[in-house]
């Protein structure tokens, strides 16, 4: 038995499916495991909440959906856990969470689905179920539709805009689901104004076609609405920041069009195309749809002087709707000009549709359709005439839309200049500040995983390589005076906590109790840090190792314990903690470390104040490029001895 069923009303899933699905999660946890296990670490460090479970709707019981208790990209990476079990698939039914009415399941939940790639793209009004049927019909086909979704996703947005306007190339585009374009069309087409009425359809060449020729733009803007059409304006609204609520497009609205044109006792006229292809299209729309009127057709393939015989054509077939198949601009500049001559309440420039509707021209599949790329489609069926608006056009038009973003994000700071009377408040929104906390979440989680993974590696890589000097530097210590090699000293960490740090001794061993005695002789302003370039505390070989730096490797100790870091404010004494001003104390917000940026800027013949402000810049600016590079600069800074003794 090849076949697993889920549920008696449930596509069935081949194990085949079921085992594809194991094994590239299995890969995608392999793939992620370093970041799940930081993340599940980090979570269990701070006493958090480390996996929670979203219960949603399953072929027969509810789900309990594994995911981390935040917002951001990586929140649902645990889900790959319920892919392993076979709770979900990779693709399948769309998710209803358990809050929501149980819904009516054609097979497993997906972690994503053929309706939701349906809705991104636009053509959510397309029955999803015989493209979900065919995915689970096997394997190759399965794997086909999981390629057509990563496309899908790559090239779409899930976000989709409220606006009812959209702003491109200085035209207004009308944003609205296909409903709301039949609805505003048959309502036009109802209440018929003193003129005719016009609608357009634009895509990208079209667009790129407005941009250049004034007379088209102007024609397409006193246009009732403009409706978007294809990819390519989807992507230059997702690039402005708005999302589309549909591809809208003649040849999916014609036949629901039709269905309301008989519903509401409405004619239509067809104009345009080769001869007797308007013609043809009718036929084939008048044997889908019997109810429906149509008033007349007639070629779009006339001269100038035929102009008033065919005006009076359209005007005697007391048709409501009429649609111009003439290609852009021809269409909509006709239109323009002979609108106060026509008697149809409304007319639409609909370009090659009845090419298609005719069966001269084969529509894209739908599966192409879901990706966006019904353009391709139609460069293969038609090369020569289409190479140069799909293989120069589409790249131009991209161009052109990302020059556009540019300007406009160059126009804001001018703005908010400008308009110093407006108050522009900032997005509070639950969903949006989540997002952005999400987001900041994220960022310095994974920034403390870099630096710690930093720390680590370099400090183990170090002791490891230096060994062969630590013991030679702890060999001349022993033999120059009497006492331990090594010198702790409890030295004050990140939020005020101490911590033993450990040094290569050089100084000899009553150095504590002569330092009461040097006070008056401090070199450092300030007076919070002692510092003597002749010390008579220190020991021959303690001179060496303070030029050289060799005294503070024992620290690297401290980095893999976890009390410093390699790079951050320099650790202080408890005494010298105590003297420090509030904004001193700011130094005490991360952890201390073995280099940072007074140090490779001068050392101790920086004043105090200035090593406070350079250590709380390091603490506001901190990422791993930033510790690389104070890593860098700290050996030159060490060779050459810059402000050390």
């Amino acid at each position: 038995m090849n076949t697993l069923n889920l549920s008696k009303t449930c596509i069935p899933t081949l194990w085949s499916i079921q085992f594809a699905d194991r094994i590239i999660a299995l890969a995608a946890l392999l793939l992620f495991f370093p970041l799940i296990s930081c993340i599940y670490l980090y979570l269990k460090v701070m006493n958090k909440t480390k996996l929670e479970r979203v219960y949603i709707h399953g072929t027969d019981n509810l789900v309990g959906l594994y995911q981390f208790p935040y917002q951001g990209w990586t929140h649902q990476l645990p889900v790959i856990i319920n892919i392993i079990k076979g709770d979900i698939g990779l693709l399948g039914d769309e998710v209803h969470f358990s809050f929501e009415p149980k819904p009516v399941l054609f097979c497993r939940p997906g972690l994503v689905s053929i309706s939701s790639m349906q809705r991104r793209i636009g053509i959510d009004f397309e029955d999803s179920l015989p493209s979900l049927r065919k995915a689970y019909s096997s394997l190759w086909n399965y794997l086909l539709a999981l390629v057509r979704v990563t496309i899908n996703s790559a090239l779409t947005s899930n976000k989709t805009s409220q606006a009812e306007r959209i702003s491109l190339f200085g035209l207004s585009l009308h944003n609205a689901t296909m409903n709301g374009m039949l609805n505003l069309i048959v309502s036009k087409a109802k209440t018929p104004a003193k003129s005719l009425t016009q609608f357009a359809f634009v895509n990208a060449d079209c667009l790129n076609k407005a941009y250049t020729d004034s007379q088209y733009h102007r024609e397409l803007n006193n246009c009732e609405a403009i409706f978007a059409d294809g990819i390519g304006a989807r992507i230059a609204c997702r690039w402005l920041g708005v999302g589309l609520k549909a591809n809208l497009n003649g040849t999916d609205m014609l036949p629901l069009l039709c269905e309301q044109l008989i519903k509401e006792e409405l004619s239509l006229f067809l104009l345009g195309g080769a001869p007797e292809v308007a013609h043809q299209a009718a036929q084939q729309l008048q044997l889908s749809h019997p109810m429906l009127k149509i008033a007349g057709t007639h070629h779009g393939f006339f001269h100038e002087a035929d102009t008033k015989s065919v005006l009076k054509i359209i005007n005697s077939s007391g048709a409501a709707v009429l649609l111009v198949a003439m290609g852009a601009p021809k269409q909509e500049l006709w239109l323009a000009k002979y609108h106060s001559k026509l008697s149809p309440a409304v007319g639409i420039g609909v370009g090659g549709l009845f090419d298609f509707y005719s069966n001269r021209i084969n529509r894209a599949p739908l599966w192409l359709r879901q990706m966006g790329m019904e353009w391709i489609w139609r460069l293969i069926q038609e090369p020569r005439r289409m190479w140069r608006r799909y293989i120069f056009g589409n790249p131009l038009f991209l161009l052109r839309v990302r020059k556009e973003v540019r300007q406009l994000n160059n126009q804001k700071p001018h703005q908010s200049e400008t308009k110093t009377n407006v108050i522009n408040y900032p997005n509070l929104s639950k969903s949006s500040t989540q997002q952005r906390c999400g987001r900041i979440q994220l960022r310095l989680l994974l920034n403390r995983i870099a630096k710690r993974s930093l720390d680590v590696s370099v400090a183990a890589f170090a002791l490891v390589l230096l060994a062969p000097l630590l013991l030679l530097v702890a060999l001349f210590i022993r033999l120059e005076s009497p006492g331990a090699v090594l010198f702790s000293q409890q030295r004050v960490g990140k939020f005020n906590h101490t911590f033993t740090m450990w040094k290569f001794r050089s100084m000899y061993q009553d150095a504590e109790t002569r330092l009461a005695s040097l006070q008056k002789t401090n070199e450092m302003q300030g007076g919070v840090i002692f510092k003597m370039k002749c010390d008579p505390r220190i020991t021959r070989i303690g001179k060496f190792i303070r030029k050289t730096s060799i005294d503070e490797l024992p620290q690297l100790w401290n980095v893999i314990l976890g009390d410093m870091s390699l790079v951050g404010p320099r650790p202080a004494l408890p005494r010298e903690v105590a003297q420090y001003s509030p904004s001193d104390r700011r130094r005490l917000q991360v952890k201390p470390g073995i280099t940072c940026i007074w140090q490779v800027s001068g050392r101790s013949n920086i004043p105090f104040d200035r090593q406070v402000e350079l250590d709380v810049d390091y603490i506001y600016q901190q990422s791993l490029t930033e510790d690389i590079y104070l890593l860098i600069k700290t050996i030159p800074a060490v060779i050459f001895s810059r402000g050390a003794y």
